[in-house]
């Protein structure tokens, strides 16, 4: 039996799962409320704060020895990849936490379980990246010559909702057209083409405004803001669209049972607010619907968002009519990182994996 350490650190919690082969031994979530920062003694200051949690964490199963074969991270945002595993290295790292390729919590991930792994004495991966990159040629046209749109989505919970759609289909996830929205502290909806993640709205940059991100905004708004004066630095109006837009900016809170409480009390604009997410969320399922040329066989909604049944059935009053619908809830993020972790240990052969 191997053991396999999982860390996933995402845009408001941390979640840490042991596992023997695919059965979880503990999982944990601890809400965590990341900061996207571009300065360096703050970016200590979080890979400190986390490696408390978790060893806090480990410490308090002591009936499990700390003891691994393989610790297995949710990737941040690095150069583009393919799918799979990829071996955390010193090179990913510095990419990591310099914020290279961007900054967000999930790039805490692999810095965190590179360090245990060598204070341990074992190896390290990450396994589907968000930023696993199968876009089409076409979809990376911007609209501005010298800015290409990228992938940035949450690949490893859309690809494991893909199979479990598939199964209810009782087809191949390969042989199928998809849409996909992951629906968390950050949205993605995403067009799968026969296993391939072909075009989706970047989780940072675009599509709709979600519990704490403002989406894809008015252009000439943007720049307005931008040159207000309001923000000294770019990391400022950077910490500010992501941290501080979406729900929590119009309404104070990005909690969704609270949310849903103010509307059953009356609040008119929490009614309002809450649905016009959804309406954007629709939007983008009917644009990846047009990416995959009318031809869905079915539009799949998953993430912790989808536990709301308010805002699942607000969404399908928006989607119903372009493919049967499946809804899971919440995400198997830790499960799907522990199976790509298993698979790699079941195939004893390290030196193939891919190299970043």
């Amino acid at each position: 039996m191997f053991r396999i350490l999982v860390i996933n650190v995402g845009s408001t919690s941390l979640k840490i799962g042991v596992f023997s082969n695919n059965k979880p031994l503990f999982k944990e979530t601890v809400d965590c409320g990341g900061k996207e920062s571009k300065k360096t003694e703050e970016i200590n200051e979080q890979i400190l704060y986390y490696r408390k949690v978790i060893d806090k964490i480990l410490s308090s199963h002591s009936e499990i020895e700390n003891k691994f074969d393989l610790i297995v991270s949710r990737g941040g945002l690095t150069r583009p990849l393919k799918s799979g595993a990829y071996l955390i290295n010193e090179a990913m790292c510095r990419d990591l936490r310099t914020g290279r390729y961007g900054f967000h919590p999930s790039n805490f991930g692999p810095l965190l379980a590179h360090e245990i792994a060598s204070r341990m004495g074992t190896q390290a991966i990450i396994f589907d990246s968000p930023v696993t990159d199968e876009m089409k040629p076409i979809a990376r046209i911007s609209g501005l010559k010298g800015i290409e749109r990228r992938a940035g989505f949450h690949v490893l919970s859309q690809k494991a909702a893909g199979r479990k759609a598939a199964r209810e289909l009782r087809a191949l996830y390969e042989n199928l057209n998809l849409v996909i929205a992951h629906l968390g502290g950050g949205i993605t909806i995403c067009a799968h083409q026969k296993g391939r993640i072909i075009d989706g709205t970047h989780g940072l940059s675009e599509g709709p405004f979600t519990p704490q991100r403002t989406g894809a905004l008015p252009l000439e708004a943007v720049i307005e803001l931008s040159f207000s004066g309001r923000f000294a630095t770019e990391g400022e109006l950077g910490a500010y669209l992501l941290g501080n837009g979406g729900l929590i900016s119009y309404l104070g809170t990005y909690d969704i049972p609270e949310i849903e409480a103010q509307i059953r009390s009356g609040d008119k604009e929490a009614d309002l607010i809450l649905r016009a997410m959804c309406y954007q969320i629709g939007k983008e399922i009917g644009a990846m619907a047009a990416v995959l040329k009318g031809r869905a066989d079915a539009i799949v909604l998953t993430g912790n968002m989808c536990y709301s049944s308010f805002i699942v059935n607000e969404i399908k009053s928006y989607i119903d009519f372009l493919a049967p619908v499946y809804v899971f809830p919440g995400d198997d993020e830790l499960e799907n990182l522990a199976l790509g972790g298993l698979a790699v240990l079941k195939s004893g052969d390290f030196p193939s994996i891919q190299k970043y």
